[in-house]
């Protein structure tokens, strides 16, 4: 009997120590906002990137250091002209609902995309396909997108011209395949819960607005059995101090950000958990342009030369971030030297003389300190947002500058931003690969080009550098674009991000990279 009893009590302990391995893969991630969409053809911020890219996967993905692999595609070849790329799928893909993933789905995903009746606000990211900039703007029908499904496993893309970013490009969102036979059924109710099927490592099990995220682990995911977690959950806690407080009293493995300002602070805290280094981004100012009091480009000059960025930077930040006087980041690959581009639109190294300069060009548009500019500065929800639009303001008074803050939640406020609905706004522009294009690209005609500055020249050379085959030349063609985009200060950059994120002791397959992608299908709990 006694021996029963200790046979019982030790299959109950082996039952009770399995429950809390099981327990403790369950992977907390501060998300920074609320997403506004699960469908990767209406996704746009980092916040949405960081779920859809648990859920789904495309040809291509990420590892854990941020280096290019193989995703649904199990190989490609490449047409000696670079032109034609052949992918063929992995054997045996299936979607969530045990539906085969075919060459299909991914042709009707990007039709769909292209498509001007979704009306994708980043389906530009596609334009290096053949025909895909015509059928986005409705000049061509969708079938004559350069897309191919050869058979079931084999897809072919062919380019317009040669591009040497084209397989990073498809790790994008914008590229993944999602599952026709749902989106037929349902339309655009097919990301709803009840309704949802998937292709990458996790499925969405919940969805709480504002509160939670919760995805759990596909079986169904070719590589599932290297997947060490049970779940994932994701909290939208815009606000960095408040996701710092649920980190420190263990409702989080990893933040999303950090606090502004508290690195020496968090350093002291939280020691080797602190992770800071290169990104991929740039913090800027859009300015709308259309507006009537902001038409004028020498206001706008001024506007851009009143901000005193190494007071952002050092003094507010403190955090490793670079004073940006041009858009497209130090890091990026197949690019001018950082050095010969960094003051690109006609700043003084003397902040005394940008000021001087940015008086005069607002006193010769008719302003003075007893007829201010008046202006509204919109950012959204987020303490670092709020010191710098504060410090800013008070820049903007030397230079005649009345300034009105007002903040909204990171959804409403782009959204604000894509429809044009604001005079000065916050903006961050994260790659969406590392080529100098996914940054010279928000200068020609789209939605997110907020600040709606668009010179025709840009547009030219755009064209011109896509034909290059070169990169030096074609990065000389890229930096007079951005040269030609800055010109008329619908922009006004800040600085270049660095990530910060606090990562528990307990996270085991983090790994910090230029990309910030950080994908939990490496992910486990220790």
């Amino acid at each position: 009997m006694k021996k029963s009893i200790k046979i019982l009590l030790g299959l109950a302990l082996i039952l009770l120590m399995a429950q809390g391995i099981l327990a403790a893969q369950v992977l907390k991630r501060g998300n920074g906002g609320e997403p506004a969409t699960l469908d990767p053809h209406y996704a746009s911020g980092t916040w949405e990137n960081y779920i859809i890219g648990d859920m789904f996967m495309g040809l291509t993905t990420y590892a854990a250091d941020g280096k290019l692999l193989p995703g649904l595609a199990e190989s490609w070849k490449i047409s000696a002209d670079g032109k034609v790329y052949t992918f063929k799928l992995r054997s045996g893909l299936v979607w969530s609902d045990g539906k085969p993933i075919t060459a299909q789905d991914f042709l009707f995903s990007l039709r769909r995309i292209m498509d001007p009746k979704t009306a994708s606000r980043y389906a530009f990211i596609l334009y290096p396909i053949k025909n895909a900039p015509e059928i986005n703007k409705g000049e061509l029908s969708v079938d004559m997108l350069g897309v191919k499904a050869i058979n079931s496993s084999t897809l072919e893309i062919t380019l317009l011209n040669s591009v040497p970013y084209f397989l990073e490009q498809l790790t994008h969102y914008t590229s993944w395949a999602i599952p026709e036979h749902v989106v037929t059924k349902h339309g655009k109710d097919w990301t709803k819960k009840e309704n949802i099927v998937v292709s990458g490592a996790f499925k969405l099990e919940e969805w709480r607005v504002q509160t939670l995220i919760r995805l759990v682990k596909n079986p169904k995911f070719f590589d599932a059995k290297n997947v060490k977690l049970e779940a994932v959950e994701f909290y939208p806690i815009e606000d960095a101090n408040s996701e710092l407080n649920r980190y420190r009293s263990g409702g989080l493995h990893f933040t999303a950000s950090i606090p502004a300002g508290q690195v020496t602070r968090l350093k002291k805290d939280f020691g080797k958990e602190l992770k800071i280094s290169p990104y991929l981004g740039i913090y800027y100012y859009p300015v709308n342009t259309k507006l009537p009091k902001l038409k004028n480009v020498q206001v706008r000059k001024a506007l851009s030369l009143g901000i005193n960025r190494d007071i952002i930077t050092q003094k507010i930040l403190g955090e490793g971030q670079i004073s940006a006087y041009s858009f497209v980041p130090p890091s990026v690959n197949n690019y001018v030297p950082f050095g010969k581009q960094a003051r690109v639109a006609g700043y003084n190294r003397s902040y005394k003389r940008n000021i001087a300069e940015a008086k005069k060009l607002m006193t010769e548009a008719g302003f003075s300190a007893s007829n201010p500019l008046e202006l509204e500065l919109k950012y959204n929800t987020d303490e670092g947002h709020k010191k710098i639009a504060i410090a800013v303001a008070a820049m903007w008074k030397q230079i005649y500058v009345k300034t009105k803050l007002f903040n909204q939640e990171v959804k409403v406020h782009y959204k604000n931003l894509q429809d044009a609905q604001f005079e000065i706004g916050r903006a961050g522009w994260i790659g969406d690969y590392n080529d100098p294009t996914t940054f010279t690209d928000i200068f020609l005609e789209s939605d997110y080009n907020y600040g709606r500055f668009f010179d025709p020249k840009a547009a030219q050379l755009s064209k011109q550098a896509s034909r290059i085959t070169d990169l030096k030349k074609r990065a000389t063609v890229l930096a007079e674009l951005e040269k030609v985009g800055l010109s008329g200060y619908g922009k006004i950059p800040i600085y270049y991000y660095v990530s910060k994120h606090i990562v528990s002791k307990k996270v085991k397959g983090w790994e910090p990279n230029i990309v910030d992608t950080h994908r939990s299908r490496w992910i486990s709990i220790r």
